[in-house]
């Protein structure tokens, strides 16, 4: 089962712009590079970085830090997410700069074969992923919606997928969105459009809606060639949880990626096997990094807290610096291949 996907992958993106050939695993370097640029006066930076864990589908090795930091440290926050963390005194350092690389090595992810049979499960031990937070609102609305979408289907991958196919078909990617875009559902849901972060929250908060266990993935695409450059290469997906077989990644926004880059409609004949693949399954391209939304980082930021954890976050003399501007904070990301 497992070649025969690859193989329809690999027919998929040898027809699709945007979309270079699959492979089931995916190796290389990711280097970060980091400048700040503090205006006269401040005294102190602080610098968060995301890093990715290393799970049964991917391993993060060989981390190397180099820079004029004053202090640096390794954590996690409450949400299990990890974090590299670093501050700089300005009175002394008025040029602060950081390089953080690691080794990476990603796998295909592919699951289709729940049990015919699910079990029960408990939703008290699946409270955070069934629940409404101040960007996912399930109000009765977004209730009303999932019921109506999920009308007729009994088991949980059946409401899933129709969840999915509803996105697909009733929504579109946005380009001019800034970023991964916000992930604001009833704002989302009423523009019918956005960037990843926005359409699978929209997957997330109606799977949640249905009573399924969901939740955004938020990491990066992984470089096709040395050298490439992944500053703006952040990415979102989703996964739900189905009982007695574990987290199912699904990610219908990029197949509202492939019709905007084709210029079709998403139900076009040319993007079926694109669709059928990305239910159940992700490409060896992606590294997840971070999970969960309205995070109090580790140490404790200054700000309030952050929307999702996939672009460093900045705070001077306890201000935060939004990373889309580019004055206080420069960075960018590269990704290097292992020579054979």
């Amino acid at each position: 089962m497992l070649k025969r996907i690859s193989v329809l992958v690999l027919l998929l993106v040898l027809v699709l712009p945007g979309f270079s050939r699959a492979e089931d695993t995916v190796s290389g370097r990711l280097i970060w590079r980091v400048r700040i640029h503090p205006r006269a006066r401040a005294s102190r930076a602080r610098l968060w970085l995301p890093y990715p864990p290393t799970t049964p589908v991917q391993r993060v090795t060989d981390l190397r830090l180099r820079g004029n930091y004053r202090r640096h440290g390794f954590y996690t926050d409450p949400r299990g997410n990890l974090i590299l963390y670093f501050e700089w005194d300005l009175t002394r350092t008025r040029r602060p700069e950081l390089e953080v690389s690691y080794g990476v090595l990603r796998r295909e992810v592919v699951r289709r074969d729940p049990p015919p049979a699910l079990p029960a499960y408990d939703p008290a031990v699946f409270g955070p992923y069934l629940s409404a937070n101040r960007y996912l609102t399930l109000n009765e609305r977004v209730r009303a919606l999932a019921e109506r979408i999920t009308a007729g289907r009994k088991t949980v991958p059946e409401k899933a997928r129709a969840i999915y196919d509803w996105i697909v078909e009733n929504m579109r990617r946005d380009p001019r969105v800034k970023g991964c875009g916000r992930g604001i559902v009833c704002e989302v849901l009423r523009r019918r459009c956005g960037k990843c972060a926005d359409l699978n929250s929209v997957f997330v908060a109606l799977s949640r809606a249905a009573g399924i266990p969901a939740r955004e993935v938020f990491g990066l695409r992984l470089g096709r060639k040395p050298g490439e450059t992944l500053t703006g290469a952040q990415h979102c997906w989703a996964e739900f949880f189905v009982p007695g077989y574990g987290w199912v990644p699904a990610d219908p926004a990029d197949v509202l990626k492939a019709a905007l880059v084709k210029g079709l409609p998403p139900t076009a004949p040319e993007l079926k096997s694109l669709r059928e693949y990305y239910f159940g399954a992700v490409d060896a391209y992606r590294l997840a990094f971070t999970h969960g939304r309205d995070l109090i980082l580790n140490p404790p930021q200054e700000g309030p807290p952050i929307n999702y954890f996939v672009y460093p976050y900045l705070e001077i003399d306890g201000r935060p610096m939004d990373p889309f501007l580019g004055r206080e904070l420069d960075f960018e990301i590269r990704w290097e291949k292992p020579r054979s």
